[in-house]
């Protein structure tokens, strides 16, 4: 596949890697590949360039990652492993495939992908968040991105543990809450950053976001911010990694 016009959105995750091509600002093909041998680097590096191979793709790839990012080098991972810890994905995987590569913080990449959902709110500060398995945060203030936080590694000063230890995914899974507990908790964290940091909207997304039925409503009731769900739902990192072409 090689269009001018389609970019392929790469969303490494914590259990799997979410792919979608991007053609004319519209979602296309996609995939979700769950992990089998482990987070380590040659492992999702081969899973990457497998994908790209199967579908035969070559062009732009954006690439979303769940941990610090500086320049194209990957700082800190700690949801995936040490082994990231200054580790040049791109440099690596442009020696095993003819594609033109960035990266970027994965929730930095789904509030990118949010933009569009906000074109209403542009005087709006909003706070959009990734719920995985930890909890990914990043601003879109004025219709501007702000990268760069990470308030899910917080520690909450009457839970003594970090926000996303409260209230991921991976500790609804883990502790096998109810979605009731766990909606719960969510409400806890967002009345928290809501009293801290004063956004207009929340929104959020991960693979959770596509039940949001389940658990939306108690939130609502807790939490004064009014709290939305991006309509990419599980495909929000992926399409927002396709979208850092354009930015």
């Amino acid at each position: 596949m090689n269009h001018e016009q389609s970019v392929l959105g790469v969303d490494i995750g914590g259990s799997s890697i979410k792919f979608c091509i991007l053609t004319r600002g519209k979602v296309g093909l996609h995939d979700t590949v769950h992990y089998e041998n482990g987070t380590n680097p040659p492992e999702i590096r081969r899973m990457i360039v497998r994908k790209i191979n199967e579908w035969k793709f070559v062009g732009y790839v954006g690439i979303g990652f769940p941990g610090i990012i500086e320049g194209e080098s990957i700082i800190d991972a700690p949801n995936l492993g040490t082994d990231w810890k200054e580790y040049n994905l791109l440099g690596h995987l442009r020696k095993e495939v003819d594609c033109r590569f960035a990266i970027i913080n994965d929730a930095d990449a789904a509030a990118l992908a949010m933009c569009r959902e906000t074109g209403g709110w542009e005087d709006e500060n909003i706070l959009c968040l990734t719920l995985g398995t930890g909890i990914g945060s990043s601003w879109l203030k004025k219709g501007e991105l702000e990268a760069g936080t990470e308030y899910g590694r917080i520690v909450h000063p009457d839970l003594h543990c970090s926000l996303e230890r409260w209230a991921s995914v991976r500790t609804l899974n883990e502790e096998q809450l109810s979605i009731h507990d766990w909606a719960n908790r969510l409400s806890t964290i967002l009345q928290f950053l809501e009293t801290r940091y004063n956004p207009d909207r929340f929104i959020l997304s991960g693979g959770i976001s596509t039940s949001s039925d389940d658990w939306l409503q108690s939130i609502t009731e807790n939490v004064q911010t009014p709290v939305l769900i991006s309509t990419y739902g599980d495909l929000t990192g992926a399409v927002g990694a396709a979208k850092l072409h354009s930015v």
